[in-house]
């Protein structure tokens, strides 16, 4: 058969970072060069080198700071949605409980007023049968 192999199929798969930690190493790497090739003194190239370290750490805390500060916010505002659901949650119960009690109270009245028709209703009949054994039993005499 053509064309048809029984090599074992190559998955290769890229792990990708943010970057972040490429660019501080490229800028301080490409800063060293700049400064290195640079017709300067030794002595002005190190003070030169420090100024950049300096600048490039600060620039990191900042970075660092910064990312500190939305993590906080997001974890702030992750908190207040999980309180507000709980919140909802809690309202919508309070209402299920209240709807279930008035509809338990509906349900008690009207089981009490089929009752109370029921009853009368017997009573209603009783009577009847009553009435119709008494006459029965007057005029069989």
């Amino acid at each position: 058969m053509r064309g048809r192999t029984d090599d074992p199929a190559v998955v290769v798969t890229r792990r990708r970072d943010s970057g972040f930690g490429s660019f501080l190493l490229g800028m301080a790497v490409g800063a060293g060069l700049a400064l290195l090739f640079a017709p300067q003194s030794g002595e002005d190239t190190r003070r030169e080198l420090r100024r950049t370290a300096r600048r490039v750490r600060r620039q990191a805390r900042d970075l660092a700071d910064s990312g500190r500060e939305a993590a906080s916010e997001m974890v702030r505002v992750g908190k207040d949605m999980v309180e507000d659901v709980k919140t909802s949650g809690r309202e919508m119960m309070d209402d299920v409980k209240r709807s279930g009690r008035a509809m338990a109270r509906d349900i008690k009245k009207s089981g009490r007023s089929a009752a109370r028709d029921a009853r009368e209703a017997l009573e209603a009949r009783l009577a009847k049968h009553r009435e119709a054994f008494e006459d029965e039993g007057e005029d069989g005499v």
